[in-house]
């Protein structure tokens, strides 16, 4: 008996949900300034090639412009003289993106995951602001990164924490390091850089999940199951959420019959809780999530997402686009559905959540990755929040502390601020 069906036949949950399953591509209002295009031969002068070579390496990397008018990154990562790395990247230059708030790549990729590189003017040339550049094999998609989940790195390692200055950056680049031997193909049309207009604009543009669901296609599988469970009316409430969302592929994998069975009217709670799964309370972007390095679904289960494999592995899927604005939350873009394991009850009540939250949190930080906690205990923060268990009180008492905490510098006093906000809402439910 596979998972799917023992999990159809022997469990049955009652509950609500809340999903959003659905992107389109994002519309830029004024509030953008254009960054790189390729339309000429002479936009290529401000672009350079760095690979392994310079620490002993033997990748192969390099760029041309194609005659549709964009930038194809190209080559081959060896791991060989402990090499592995192959990128691009603007010259040095005032790019003027004081005020901005967002970085928005159009590019086609081969299924590899890159990182999108920002540098500033004032630091050392083997560092870099990075962010996560998933891709989907000879598919273009627009990708919106806030500027906030660019983290400092060097050598491949994270560095203590410091906040990009966007008035200071100077560069943008795109990097391959994976880990995995063998060709590469990136092809960028635009880099452009997007303001606090165009993000309140994605906020409040009056389109409810259900209708970018509908324009975007390749999720008519998410939707039909939405409606069968009864569950579309919920798509246009307030959230926030993040939506682990499985396209009309990953549905297609599951055993013959297996999806229509599920749409039946008599197996809504199964579908209820296969759906469930996949939302997350809160607004969680691919960079807390890699930070926290799990996340609890409605449903009760815990979904880790990690770097593997030269991919984000989002559970047991890989990740397939990722940071989709939505005005009531955030998606992800998922390969495979996100079965509940036959021995989870259930979802977390609001104490469970905060003592899994310190449980996981404690030894991350006595390890050093302070950071890593304060990710994990901002991301329960926000699902506490969202959850009516929870006493006012302690909803104010969380919502301060999100507040001083994203404004606080230091990773160490985030991840304070925030357990302390823990420690009270525990000590209220109790």
């Amino acid at each position: 008996m596979n998972t799917i069906t023992a999990f159809f036949k022997t469990r049955a949950w009652i509950g609500t949900f809340a999903l959003a399953a659905l992107f389109a591509n994002s519309h830029l209002s004024a509030a953008e300034k254009n960054i790189a295009s390729f339309e000429t031969e002479e936009s290529l002068k401000s672009w350079t090639s760095v690979n392994d070579g310079v620490m002993g390496g033997v990748s192969k990397g390099g760029f041309k412009r194609t005659e549709q008018g964009t930038l194809l990154f190209t080559g081959d990562l060896s791991l060989e003289n402990r090499g592995g790395f192959a990128s691009i990247r603007m010259k040095p230059s005032a790019l003027g993106l004081d005020g901005m708030s967002a970085l928005v790549v159009k590019a086609k990729g081969d299924g590899r995951t890159y990182w999108v590189d920002l540098r500033v003017n004032d630091q050392m040339s083997a560092s870099s602001y990075r962010a996560y550049l998933p891709t989907t094999a000879g598919e273009w998609q627009e990708t919106r990164i806030p500027l906030a989940d660019f983290k400092l790195q060097a050598f491949g390692r994270d560095l203590p924490l410091k906040a990009i200055n966007a008035a200071k950056v100077a560069s943008v680049g795109f990097t391959l390091a994976d880990k995995k031997a063998g060709p590469f193909s990136l092809e960028i049309e635009v880099v452009k850089a997007a303001g606090g207009e165009a993000d309140a604009q994605l906020v409040t543009s009056g389109k409810t999940l259900v209708d970018v669901a509908k324009a975007a296609g390749g999720f008519k599988t998410l939707l039909a199951a939405a409606t069968a469970a009864d569950l579309v009316g919920v798509l246009s409430g307030e959230g926030p959420f993040t939506v682990l969302a499985p396209t009309d592929e990953a549905f297609a994998k599951l055993p013959s019959g297996t999806v229509e069975t599920l749409l039946k009217p008599e197996n809504r709670e199964q579908l209820v809780a296969i759906l469930k799964n996949h939302v997350i309370a809160g607004r969680v972007t691919l960079a807390k999530a890699i930070e926290a390095r799990e996340g609890v679904s409605l449903q009760g289960s815990k979904i880790s997402f990690k770097f593997e494999d030269g991919r984000v592995r989002v559970g047991t899927a890989a990740l397939l686009k990722a940071d989709i604005a939505a005005s009531n939350g955030v998606i992800h873009v998922i390969d495979q559905i996100l079965v509940p394991s036959a021995t989870e009850t259930g979802p977390l009540k609001s104490d469970g959540l905060i003592e899994l939250a310190i449980e996981r949190g404690v030894p991350i930080f006595n390890n050093g990755d302070v950071a890593g906690c304060a990710a994990l205990y901002e991301v329960t923060a926000e699902a506490l929040r969202s959850m009516n268990s929870v006493p006012e009180t302690s909803r104010k008492v969380l919502t301060k502390a999100l507040r001083e905490a994203r404004a606080e510098k230091s990773a160490r006093q985030r991840a304070w601020i925030l357990r302390a906000a823990l420690d009270h809402t525990l000590a209220s439910l109790n």
